[in-house]
């Protein structure tokens, strides 16, 4: 009996180390991919040169996540149907992970003449990427809560991107050359840096196809109607307070978010820097602060996640304030702002929240958790470009970077009040909020 017992826990290490490996690979992929992009660097400075709307600018930084997480809750309505999540993170991954791809190509087909047309493209081709990566979103996080325990998980998430950040710090000066005066020119440097994010986009299809899939939650024997599944989700609102409390922190998170995409141009329009300076090398300082968060969320993730947020939010707050000053002390201090909120950037701050919410989430509700989490901020990311973009166009940028700090300080003050000190399954505690 021990020795089968053994046998079976060797053998669930060995899956669990192989699974490692491909979600690795295709987190990195994905990451770099994603850096190359770059949602508060490369693409508000790309919509920028094509619309002065500060709405649009704002609305292109945020397209991702709105796309990302709209449609999650739809989603995990129908896979709790399913045991098996695999294919429906591979099969909506072959045809969706070619769209910048395509996007790039069309770049180069319109032209610099038509830079209209180019923006209605980049909306569209971003808003489908987006929403398709929002399709496989939920059995993602099924995948890794079902066939990575939570110490290769926090691993997995910790290495990839740190690993994206070292790829991305070799990079940044390859797309400062690109976007420089000896690059191909605009509209062509940017559809040359779109279709190396496409190929490695591409190429992250691979690794999902390996992935064993190990036993999750239950399925359901019928697909609930929306008449039953809506009031469920109210009643989960209404019972289980720390996941109430998760969504409000993300709600927050996302709002304190919407100054991202205007930094680059307070960079380039209030203090005077060139694109081709700012860009390259924000997004270097801002990748060497996410290497060492994801270092220390690969130690830290699977003993303390919600500390590593608190942390995470402590060091997003430090650049708004870092540029708040900037235009006093210098543009330096915007590079240190940079550098210190790489602890939160993108990816930390999402695996950390992710990963908080498969570790407290029973395997039959996951789907459910996180598509309802998913959604209801998916609604706060939608409306930041109509609150962020009237106010950097008509009071300028420092406002909103005070009100930027306002939700950090918000978000941080919900995880310290309201988050269970010992990260278990879900349980009701009587504390409201």
């Amino acid at each position: 009996m021990i020795n089968s017992e053994t046998q079976l826990l060797a053998s669930k290490e060995q899956t669990y180390r192989r699974n490692f490996t491909y979600f690795l690979i295709d987190s990195i992929l994905f990451t770099v991919a994603m850096g190359i992009l770059g949602a508060t660097t490369v693409i508000p400075d790309f919509v920028r040169r094509l619309t002065d709307s500060e709405i649009l600018i704002g609305l292109a930084g945020n397209v991702f996540t709105i796309g990302y997480t709209l449609p999650q809750l739809f989603i995990a309505r129908y896979i709790v149907r399913y045991a098996r999540k695999k294919w429906w993170f591979v099969g909506p991954n072959i045809p969706m992970r070619f769209v910048m791809l395509l996007f790039a190509a069309v770049i180069i087909w319109l032209g610099q003449e038509r830079s209209g047309l180019i923006l209605l493209a980049f909306f569209g081709c971003y808003t489908l990427f987006a929403f398709g990566d929002g399709l496989v979103g939920v059995p993602w996080t099924d995948l890794i809560g079902s066939s990575l325990d939570k110490r290769w998980r926090a691993r997995m998430l910790g290495f990839s991107a740190a690993i994206s950040g070292v790829i991305m710090l070799l990079v940044a000066p390859l797309i400062g050359n690109i976007l420089g005066k000896n690059g191909p020119g605009f509209p062509n440097n940017y559809a040359f840096l779109f279709g190396i994010a496409g190929l490695l986009f591409a190429a992250s299809i691979l690794p999902g196809l390996f992935i064993h899939e190990m036993p999750g939650g239950k399925a359901l024997e019928k697909l609930p109607t929306l008449a039953e599944f809506l009031p469920q989700l109210g009643e989960l609102l209404r019972d289980d307070m720390p996941f109430r409390a998760y969504i409000v922190a993300r709600i927050f998170t996302n709002l304190l978010m919407m100054a991202a995409p205007f930094y680059i141009g307070f960079a380039t329009v209030d203090l005077g820097l060139s694109s081709e300076v700012a860009v390259p090398v924000l997004l270097a300082v801002q990748t060497v602060g996410s290497v060492v968060g994801a270092l220390l969320y690969a130690w830290l993730g699977s003993r303390n996640n919600t500390l590593y947020i608190q942390l995470s939010l402590v060091s997003a707050a430090m650049l708004p304030v870092c540029a708040l000053l900037a235009s006093s002390v210098g543009p330096w201090l915007l590079y240190v702002g940079f550098l210190v909120s790489g602890l939160a950037a993108g990816a930390n701050l999402f695996m950390c929240f992710l990963n908080w919410l498969v570790d407290y989430a029973q395997a039959d509700k996951l789907p459910v958790y996180a598509g309802l989490s998913n959604t209801v901020t998916a609604v706060a990311s939608f409306v930041t470009p109509f609150i962020a973009g009237p106010i950097a166009q008509n009071w300028g940028y420092r406002p909103l970077f005070v009100l930027s700090l306002l939700m950090a300080f918000c978000a941080l003050y919900v995880t310290l009040r309201y988050f269970p000190k010992v990260e278990a399954a879900a349980t009701t505690v009587p504390t409201q909020i």
